[in-house]
Formats: C-alpha cells, structure tokens, sequence
C-alpha cells in the first residue's frame, strides 16, 4: 500500500502550468483553478506508473483498506488526497460502519476522526444520524467534532430534534447551547422557547447568545422577556445591541436607542 503526496505532485503540475502560461494575473490564475485540477486528475500521471491520480483509488474498494489508507496519511501529516475522500464517500454505505467506529475511536487523533466524521456528512447516510446525537449531547466545551455534528443537524431536516431534546436536561452546559442552537432551526416545540428564555434570564453571560437564538426562533412570545433586559444597568453594549436585533427581528418596538459612555464597545463605535 503505497503512500503518494498527491498535494505535493498537484503543487508541481500548478507550477509547470503557470510556467506554459505567463503574463496571468493572480486573479486568472484563481479562476482557472478548476479547469487545472480537473486536467491534472484526468492527466496520466508518470510518478503513478502512467495511472490517473483521479482514479487511482478506485482499486480499493474493502472498507478496511480504505481506513488504513485515512489512517497512513494522518500518521504521517500528508494532505489526505482528493480522489481518495471522493472514494470512500462514493462506496457510501459500504464504508459507514468503518467511518462511524473511526469517530467513537477517542484512541484515534481528533484529526483522523473529524475527516470520518466529514465523509459520513457527505455520505448522508440516516444511520449516522444517532451518532451526530451523541456527539452533540456528550459534547464539553471547545469540542470540535461536537459543533460539526451540531452543524451537520442544523443543516438536515429536524428528525432528530425530539432525540436532542429528550436529553436536553442530563446535557452538560455547552452541550445545552449546542442543542439550542440546533433546535432554532426547528421552531414549533414550546419546550425550545422555554429553554430559551430560562437561558436568557438565568446566563448573563450568554445573554447575546440565547437573545440571538430567540430572534431566530422567530416566536413573538420572546418579544416582551427581550424588553425587559433593555432597561437593565449591568448589561454591556453588545448585548444591549443583540437583544434590541432580536426584539425588532420578531416584529417589536425596541423603543429610543440608549447610549453606553464608558462601555469600550460603544466608545470604539462612536469614535469611528
């Protein structure tokens, strides 16, 4: 099982290219991009023996083999090759059980496990969706495969909203405001309003957040719970500001603009 840096060989094709085409202005150069990688893929390619790098995966078909080959290039830090990510996700189904045991491999370099996690995205298979679950609701903070996961459901089609709230309560903080965000996508569950408002009235420090998670609710109950941080003393410029975007967002009167002299934000504002 060789190991080839394609990057590196696509790198020299770019150079050599540019070279048979000189005066191009970076912006050309750029708008062409396409039309080169898509030559250099379908272009023999001597360093493979005359193959096409754009095909040469396509002798590899066992999900094992696969996954070694993901495994040998993060190990040794090589850009994972185009055509072999277009390979796995091309076998789809075939390769989700090898790609989901990948990401539950806390063993594995988080690096490893975001690519698998990236390719069961593309592959778009139902059978990952309790994984992005789990992901989402054991999630801790600065957890990256926890907010891809978050991003995959935010961007699917809701079935999993009833799944996430169901573990809302025994979720951790962050993995509560990951599940909030998910479920603004999704309005029509009272439960999400509430919890939006509970978070808004008892999280000070995330009053932007969950008042910018309520403007996009889109629920006009959130309207009045908004105005009434509007009067507060202790709230900072900047969330003054969310919460004024999220009142007006659903449709209400925020009322005359308060001004935040001392607030660093609001001074950096004004002066410019």
């Amino acid at each position: 099982m060789k190991i080839y840096d394609f990057d590196e060989k696509f790198y020299d094709y770019v150079r050599t290219w540019m070279a048979m085409h000189p005066g191009m202005t970076e912006k050309q150069v750029e708008e062409s991009y396409n039309e080169i990688m898509l030559n250099w893929l379908n272009a023999p390619a001597k360093w493979l023996d005359g193959e096409k790098p754009g095909e040469y995966f396509l002798r590899y078909s066992e999900p094992k083999d696969l996954m070694k080959l993901l495994e040998e290039y993060d190990k040794r830090k090589i850009g994972l090759p185009e055509p072999l990510y277009s390979r796995v996700v091309a076998l789809g189904e075939t390769c989700v059980p090898a790609l989901t045991k990948m990401v539950q491999n806390t063993d594995r370099p988080e690096s490893i496990r975001a690519t698998a996690l990236a390719m069961l995205r593309d592959i778009g298979s139902d059978d990952s969706k309790p994984l992005y679950v789990e992901l989402v609701c054991a999630g801790k903070e600065g957890d990256d495969l926890s907010e891809m996961a978050a991003d995959i459901l935010s961007d699917g089609d809701g079935a999993e909203i009833e799944a996430l709230l169901e573990r809302y309560d025994a979720a951790n903080e962050q993995a509560q405001s990951r599940i909030l965000g998910i479920c603004t996508n999704f309005p029509g569950d009272d439960r999400i309003f509430n919890y939006l408002v509970d978070k808004l009235r008892n999280r000070p420090e995330q009053r932007s957040l969950y008042a910018s998670f309520l403007g996009k609710l889109g629920d006009p109950r959130a309207i009045e719970p908004l105005k009434s941080f509007l009067t507060l003393t202790d709230i900072t410029y900047l969330d003054y500001i969310e919460l004024r975007n999220a009142v007006e967002e659903l449709g209400g009167d925020a009322g005359e603009e308060r001004t935040f002299y001392g607030d660093p934000d609001f001074e950096a504002m004004r002066n410019m």
